[in-house]
């Protein structure tokens, strides 16, 4: 699948099979330049820059200009925010199936976006990496359905491409202009193929690092990697300021602890040499009674005083199954308060797509799975605080 390589892999392969290397640069147009987009050589032959029917044979002969996913609905909530869901088709690196094997759906989100004059409107896509996710978070409903699979690089690219043919034929004219990795999986479990998506995202989709953010739940030796790369922005779901919270809602953290973390962190954005825009956005989900008291931001602005970051806080969105409630709009305005007092900066991610299943932490299909991830069990102390909220019948493991 040629979607699968960056610009220097795909000149290999033009070279490999008796074409110069510009010929790449040429394929790079058509697959991801501005209102091209083609699925097939013979969309280009009206155009001066068409291509020879010796290359054509070529392609046909061992490769595949398809992108690994088929558009299969599209689901647009009230605030415009539109949920593209995406059946994979052909070979993709499958869980538990055999290559070539199509299993699941995977779900892409245009969030529209402006700036804080109400101008300039523009969409940002939030990515997936893999149908479902193994990280396990408590909170989300993508990790109850456990990984079923690695997207590979095509088919990360291919949900950008898709979903910008879908707005040209909605005539559409709002553009994509940031893209998220925080859709479905975690991106760093899929190291690879993201890091190569990255680069075809940046050379043909014309992305620049500042319009790129990648997010992990904090798997330290990938992020240590990530970071030295420097090819994109860097968000960090932390979630908790204790690692027995943290140990529960995102088990990574029973891998690589708070100060394993936040060490990394501290090594890679010091705030005593921060410069311009490089720092890391810590994201932090708001749970009623969990994660959200005061003493929580103030462990976390003592945690991060040496960080340069931005902290973003999360108001949680709620599914079918979960014990988790959102925090009180009061109490989401006092937890940032404590960061605004202090003089650093805070901001609360606006909740966008939720009546439609499309906002942060709703994506997915548990249904898909035939094991859904386990659902743990709560620090004894917060356990009475939840239990007005758990369901009786929701088993959980220690």
């Amino acid at each position: 699948m040629l979607k699968n390589l960056p610009l220097p892999e795909l000149e290999e392969w033009c070279v490999s099979v008796g074409e110069p290397p510009k010929r790449a640069k040429q394929l790079y147009r058509w697959l991801y330049g501005n209102r091209k987009w083609i699925r097939h050589l013979d969309q280009a032959d009206s155009d001066a820059q068409a291509f020879s029917g010796a290359f054509k044979a070529k392609v046909a002969a061992g490769a595949s200009l398809a992108g690994g996913l088929q558009l299969q609905s599209v689901h647009t909530a009230r605030d415009g925010t539109r949920k593209l869901v995406f059946a994979l088709v052909g070979d993709w690196e499958g869980g538990d199936g055999p290559a070539g094997s199509a299993r699941g759906t995977v779900e892409t989100v245009l969030i529209p976006m402006t700036n804080r004059q109400g101008q300039n409107l523009r969409y940002t896509a939030c990515l997936s990496t893999q149908v479902g996710c193994a990280m396990n978070c408590q909170f989300c409903y993508t990790g109850r359905m456990g990984l079923l699979g690695n997207l590979t690089t095509a088919q990360i690219i291919e949900q950008v491409v898709e979903a910008r043919r879908y707005l040209a034929e909605q005539e559409v004219q709002i553009p994509i202009a940031n893209i998220v990795f925080m859709g479905m999986g975690e991106p760093l479990h899929n190291y690879d193929a993201v890091m190569a998506a990255i680069e075809i995202l940046a050379t043909g989709l014309e992305l620049s690092r500042n319009k790129i953010i990648v997010s992990t739940v904090g798997l330290v030796p990938e992020m240590r990697r990530f970071i030295a790369s420097g090819r994109a922005k860097l968000a960090v779901s932390l979630h908790a300021t204790t690692d027995e919270v943290r140990d529960w809602i995102v088990p990574t953290n029973r891998r690589y602890p708070l100060d394993e973390l936040l060490g990394a962190l501290r090594e890679a954005f010091p705030y005593d040499k921060r410069k311009g825009d490089d720092f890391v956005v810590i994201e932090y989900v708001l749970l009623a009674g969990v994660n959200d008291t005061l003493a929580d931001a103030e462990r976390l602005l003592a945690l991060t005083s040496d960080i340069y970051c931005l902290v973003n806080l999360i108001v949680f969105n709620p599914h079918d199954g979960t014990q988790f409630k959102r925090s009180s709009d009061e109490d989401v305005r006092a937890f940032r308060g404590v960061f605004l007092r202090a003089g650093r900066p805070c901001t609360v991610r606006a909740s966008k797509g939720d009546d439609e299943m499309a906002a942060c932490g709703q994506l997915g299909d548990v249904n898909l799975s035939p094991r859904p991830a386990p659902l743990l069990r709560p620090p004894e102390a917060l356990a009475a605080r939840l239990a007005a909220g758990v369901s009786g019948n929701m088993a959980v493991q220690p």
